[in-house]
């Protein structure tokens, strides 16, 4: 059994955005077709094309199942394209009006009832509730995914846990828990900052920042294990997931016997390679220690990222690459990763890693 996970890429300058393509072959022959996020309308379209090109063939025309990591458009918007489009097995998402009674008993305000929080919940997460309504209008199951849900036979997923993620919609802004909050979030925005390297690394000290924080969105990230369980070659996919959640899946995974420091050869890069989501201490257990400088590497991270976007930022990119991982983003390319099959596809070329440099963000933006 092998495995190749695409992450996609499209030529024009855009917005950072997450699209991957999974397929599992077993002796040559397809069995198992899945994706995890589908970026924004552009991304999910040239996803679309992907599939079309690679994947789906006349004998297997069915994607087996679809994940929808969270909320944010640059992860599920692109996912109405797919589901509009593409026959679907499984949808696999997290939907916040479904936990009304575990959500009410904290609002803190008379004039919001049952009905006009759910209303509220679906506005403030409209992206997901269009996934919703498309898979329930095309007969697609929609699965929670929580920590321990299997998908398919392929992948496993650690975080977040239903208690995990109740805590985490009670800290959104998204959740209008009074009426002034109802429409609190649409004030916020992310600010367009001018990254300048004004700071200086070694290979054995680094930037990061034991203190950070991402949204509370970014932490209900769904986590995914997966790979060739009968060869040991494992991967891990982690959407836009921050500090608690990673520490969550280290957790759920060492309390069951599996490392994944010590068996994942694969792993996603959170939210672009923004330095918000990952620290010294967590890479530490979640990739393993600053190794020798001049090391050969043994491990592969991907990044998605818009062309020509500041993204993932060197701060990070270091990181990786003194922990012994081979850094690649895809700036526009579509990109592969395949363990135990072969890829052979006319015009694809191999690229260039990112390099360590010592030459880093300053924190003062």
């Amino acid at each position: 059994m092998g495995y190749e996970i695409n992450f996609i890429g499209i030529s024009e300058e855009t917005n950072n955005a997450d699209a991957i393509a999974l397929r599992w072959e077993d002796q040559g022959k397809t069995t198992t077709i899945g994706v995890y996020d589908g970026g924004n309308q552009k991304y999910g379209e040239a996803l679309g094309s992907f599939l079309d090109d690679y994947f789906l063939t006349s004998s297997k025309n069915t994607i087996d199942f679809v994940v929808c990591s969270h909320s944010d458009m640059d992860h599920s918007s692109g996912l109405k394209h797919i589901l509009e489009n593409y026959k679907v097995k499984k949808l696999y998402m997290n939907r916040p009006w479904l936990y009304i009674d575990k959500l009410f008993p904290f609002v803190d305000d008379g004039r919001i009832t049952k009905e006009s929080l759910e209303k509220r919940l679906r506005e403030s997460y409209s992206y997901i509730s269009d996934l919703e309504e498309i898979a329930e209008r095309k007969g697609v199951q929609i699965c929670e995914a929580f920590e321990g849900t299997t998908v398919s036979d392929e992948m496993v997923i650690l975080s977040p846990s239903k208690e995990f993620y109740l805590d985490l919609l009670k800290e959104s802004q998204k959740t209008p828990l009074t009426e002034d909050s109802a429409n609190s979030f649409k004030k916020f925005f992310s600010k367009v900052r001018n990254y300048v390297r004004n700071l200086i690394e070694t290979w054995t000290s680094e930037k990061l920042k034991e203190d950070v924080q991402t949204t509370p969105e970014n932490e209900m990230s769904v986590v995914c294990l997966g790979g060739d369980y009968d060869e040991k070659n494992y991967f891990l996919l982690t959407g836009d997931a921050g500090l608690r959640a990673l520490s969550n899946a280290i957790s759920l995974t060492e309390g069951n016997g599996f490392s994944i420091k010590e068996n994942v050869n694969f792993v996603q890069i959170p939210h672009h390679g923004g330095r918000h989501n990952v620290s010294s201490s967590l890479l530490n257990k979640l990739i393993g220690k600053i190794v020798q400088e001049g090391s050969i590497p043994t491990k592969t991270a991907f990044c998605s990222v818009g062309k020509n976007s500041d993204h993932p930022l060197q701060m990070v990119v270091n990181a990786f690459i003194r922990r012994g991982v081979k850094v690649y983003k895809t700036n526009g390319g579509t990109i592969c990763h395949h363990v135990g099959i072969q890829i052979n596809r006319p015009g694809w070329t191999s690229i260039n890693r990112e390099e360590f440099n010592r030459n880093v963000e300053d924190w003062e933006d």
